[in-house]
């Protein structure tokens, strides 16, 4: 299977691998210590013929950072790949920015991985906010296109005292169903704001 995986780069330094619980049983937890949260996702969905494109994002700002950040991911996803799948990797640098015709091109980036088919991943928990926005509207872009399916989308909570790490803190939410919520919102078709709200309550109580 065709996989895009998209995620948001640490800019600071010093990653610490550590391990990650589950806010809930949406997950299987990996009991293992890793960097970054989606490496914990895909530890055990690995599978030989997998076609994995990983597309990793860093700010400018950071890039120093973020270029051992990127090296810790590439590093880590490889030694899950135990399977022998094909896994290619591309970094994708962005800046600080505010202008129409920078995210018209980093969103043009981001669309361009898609394949037929595709099943699409996301970690979000680092970088610049217009990534996180960029990227869903990506994924939304293979959905309707490239007839894509949604793997995860997940985000690290973490938790911080006078700049410190809180043990026991970190936790994986799995935004997924969040994301249906807003694809829903963006497919659904009903002749009043009404109807809308009543597929919307037939929805929250499947």
């Amino acid at each position: 299977m065709d996989k895009v995986i998209f995620v948001t780069l640490m800019m600071a330094d010093k990653m610490e691998k550590r391990h990650f619980p589950v806010e809930n049983d949406s997950l299987t937890e990996y009991p293992g210590e890793t960097y970054y949260a989606i490496n914990s996702v895909l530890s055990n969905s690995i599978e030989k013929g997998d076609n994995i494109k990983v597309v990793l994002l860093e700010t400018n700002a950071g890039a120093q950072a973020g270029k051992k950040n990127a090296q810790l991911f590439i590093d880590e996803l490889n030694s899950f790949n135990t399977a022998g799948a094909n896994i290619s990797y591309e970094i994708i640098t962005s800046e600080f920015i505010n202008d129409k015709a920078k995210y018209k091109d980093l969103y043009k980036k981001l669309v361009n991985n898609f394949t037929e088919g595709a099943e699409l991943y996301a970690d979000i928990t680092f970088g610049i906010k217009t990534l996180p926005i960029l990227i869903l509207n990506a994924m939304q872009f293979g959905e309707k296109f490239f007839d894509c399916t949604i793997g995860n989308v997940i985000y690290l909570k973490t938790e911080f005292k006078d700049g410190v790490i809180v043990d026991g803190s970190q936790c994986i939410f799995d935004l997924t169903p969040l994301y249906m919520l807003s694809t829903f919102t963006n497919n659904i078709e009903c002749s009043s704001g009404e109807r809308a709200i009543a597929a919307l309550d037939a929805l929250f109580e499947e």
